[in-house]
């Protein structure tokens, strides 16, 4: 692949995960439904299996948006390696939010396998690894 291809790719990419996050941010989780292959599959920090399948992924987000209030959202630039119609993106994150009369400080990375269908990305496999802020 060439370096031009590449960094085409890496930017499709980036520019489909800050989609994604803004998406989710903003309470239009509706629009993850494209993000998100039919089969996607969500792990948690111990590798256990948190969901399967896009409406699972996306009512996640969904719900997560419904109870919390989202303070301060910071993503660092994502890592991405590139292998023809998959990829792999890996970036840090930290979170300031409300819940149940709580607020609470985490940080965490993100861990997306992605494949290119008919020339969009989707998320195959999700997982999200945090922990608590002091």
């Amino acid at each position: 692949m060439s370096s031009a291809v590449e960094g085409n790719d890496r930017e499709q990419i980036r520019n489909f995960l800050s989609r994604m996050t803004e998406a989710w941010l903003k309470g239009y989780t509706e629009r993850l439904n494209e993000s998100f292959h039919d089969d996607v599959v969500v792990k948690g920090p111990d590798l256990q299996e948190m969901g399967r399948g896009r409406e699972a992924c996306v009512k996640s987000y969904t719900d997560f948006i419904r109870l919390a209030t989202v303070r301060e959202f910071k993503a660092s630039e994502p890592v991405i390696d590139l292998f023809d119609n998959m990829a792999v993106a890996i970036y840090p994150w930290e979170i300031r939010y409300s819940m149940n009369n709580q607020d609470h400080n985490e940080s965490g990375h993100e861990l997306l396998v992605l494949t290119r269908q008919k020339g969009k990305w989707q998320v195959v496999w999700r997982m999200v690894l945090s922990s608590a802020l002091r």
